[in-house]
């Protein structure tokens, strides 16, 4: 090891972002999970074999393979720990459960605000991007985490399909009056999220035209540019009632996506039947509201 190494030593960071790439076994995958970019998971695989001496995977083109699976159950193990720690911890400071709801959800709940302030009763709520929840569950700061799947994850005990649905404000847009040859202006997320995917297979499959105006993440900025008619954005259908008022369907991407929400509970805090009453929630007054 070399003299500068001396002086730094293996982050439980470094660690989690190998053990989120052993468990996908896919650098890109493990980057949309931990909500990051892959050259920075393919810097802290660097460093952990760098700090460590320890060669974790073998590279043959695009795919590896995992070289000790001594190492690999010794890294789960760290990570397992580190997120029993934090449990205790918790559980020392006697705080209520904490919920972790996607921003869809959460603004969804503003037209459902007796069930929030249920939950809220019960649970402190985080709100934040999917990618963020799925970090956040990774790491032990959630107890409960409910989030859209990423098309490649694996299915959830409680899971339920909801629609996503191309929106825009303009009115040639929404009636389907305009000039069908003339690109649409979309306004993507990013790669880092879910919903990306079935936007882009949406448009693939209506074969329209588009441009991409942005990629954000931010819903607040998206909704400013659907009010202003600038552009048009994918969103599940269950949101659509708390879009602006001019905002409605676009016949011209007349199919809709099914997109997988799942509740993730931590089974050592969380018991299912706690997960299950929280699903149940959902489904009551978000997933499949009266009159959607």
């Amino acid at each position: 090891m070399r003299n500068s190494d001396k002086s730094e030593r293996i982050s439980l960071g470094t660690i989690r972002h190998v053990r989120a790439v052993l468990a996908c076994k896919s650098v890109k995958v493990a980057a949309e999970q931990l909500g990051v970019s892959q050259p920075a998971v393919s810097q802290q695989i660097a460093r952990f074999e760098r700090l460590s001496g320890i060669s974790i995977i073998s590279r043959n083109g695009n795919s590896f393979s995992v070289r000790s699976d001594a190492v690999a159950g010794l890294i789960a193990t760290i990570v397992e720990a580190e997120n029993s720690l934090r449990g205790i911890a918790r559980a020392s400071e006697k705080t209520k459960p904490r919920l972790g709801l996607c921003d869809y959800v959460a603004a969804r709940y503003c037209h459902a605000i007796d069930h929030y302030l249920e939950l809220g009763q019960e649970y402190e709520i985080h709100v934040g991007r999917p990618s963020s929840l799925a970090e956040m569950f990774g790491r032990g700061e959630l107890d409960v985490a409910v989030r859209p799947l990423f098309h490649h994850e694996s299915t959830p005990e409680l899971m339920a399909e909801v629609p996503l649905v191309w929106v825009g404000a303009s009115e040639s847009w929404t009636r389907g009056d305009g000039d069908r040859s003339k690109p649409i202006p979309v306004v993507l997320e990013t790669s880092q999220s879910p919903y990306t995917y079935y936007a882009e297979r949406l448009l693939d499959e209506a074969r329209t035209p588009y441009t991409i105006l942005a990629r954000v993440d931010d819903n607040m900025v998206r909704s400013h540019f659907l009010t202003a008619g600038l552009g048009c954005a994918a969103i599940p259908k269950f949101i659509l009632c708390s879009m602006p008022g001019k905002a409605a369907k676009l016949p011209r991407i007349p199919n809709m996506a099914p997109v997988r929400f799942g509740v993730f509970h931590n089974s050592k805090t969380i018991p299912f039947k706690a997960a299950e009453t929280i699903f149940a929630k959902l489904n009551d007054g978000i997933f499949a509201p009266a009159g959607a």
